[in-house]
């Protein structure tokens, strides 16, 4: 996401001559995390969010959490530039943000959920129409440390949603701010403490589909692309 002013102008300029999917003001929404807030605004149930722009002020409070925190660029994408902290190491956490800050970047902070460690949910939906799903190990590394270089989605395997899953999945695609439906999302989720699931990331722009680990996801979204054709 280094190069995400030229992604976007070059997303802009494509729809301008033919139909693009997702449509262009969904992929500018969709490139910086803190969509995550209009989400939550919107009663999505997702991960508690702080972001930090250049120029806000914040506290030592903002970088303490009860299992730790996370802290993470809003652009990004591999989890790159994200690390978590261990309760008590707020001040680490803080000079991770402040690193951000002077890269004129915006800094995440979200509380570490230990649930995660089951694995985060990815349900995948075409044109709104759920597909298939996916259970992959966490991306975080050890504690303090980042690691841009590591592997993207271990462990990926099928999984079964559960209706708290694709009751969630569904309420934030519900949310999206665009007239126009999604072609295609992932929705990434991940347990709170009461292991209800929540919302980490809401993938429209270039997301790992996982079409490999479903026979039939790829008919499914060629059957999807058609259709949309059709009515362009």
């Amino acid at each position: 996401m280094g190069r995400i002013d030229e992604f976007l102008a070059w997303a802009e300029a494509t729809a301008r001559v033919t139909r693009l999917w997702n449509p262009a003001p969904l992929v500018r929404w969709n490139s910086d995390k803190s969509y995550l807030l209009d989400l939550a605004g919107r009663g999505v149930p997702v991960v508690p969010t702080r972001c930090i722009a250049p120029g806000d002020s914040y506290g030592e409070e903002d970088f303490e959490g009860t299992h730790g925190v996370v802290v993470k660029p809003s652009v990004s994408a591999g989890a790159r530039d994200t690390a978590r902290y261990e309760p008590g190491r707020g001040a680490d956490a803080e000079r991770h943000a402040r690193m951000l800050l002077g890269q004129g970047r915006t800094a995440m902070v979200q509380p570490y959920l230990p649930l995660v460690e089951e694995g985060e949910r990815a349900l995948v939906f075409f044109a709104g129409t759920f597909s298939h799903a996916i259970r992959k190990q966490a991306l975080l590394t050890e504690p303090g440390e980042m690691d841009n270089a590591r592997v993207a989605h271990p462990g990926a395997a099928l999984h079964t949603p559960t209706e708290a899953e694709l009751r969630t999945a569904r309420a934030a695609l519900a949310a999206v701010p665009s007239p126009d439906e999604p072609l295609f999302a992932r929705v990434d989720l991940v347990l709170d403490e009461a292991r209800e699931p929540v919302l980490i990331e809401l993938e429209l722009i270039e997301p790992n589909l996982f079409l490999g680990l479903d026979p039939r996801g790829a008919d499914r979204l060629a059957l999807a692309v058609a259709a949309a054709a059709r009515e362009a």
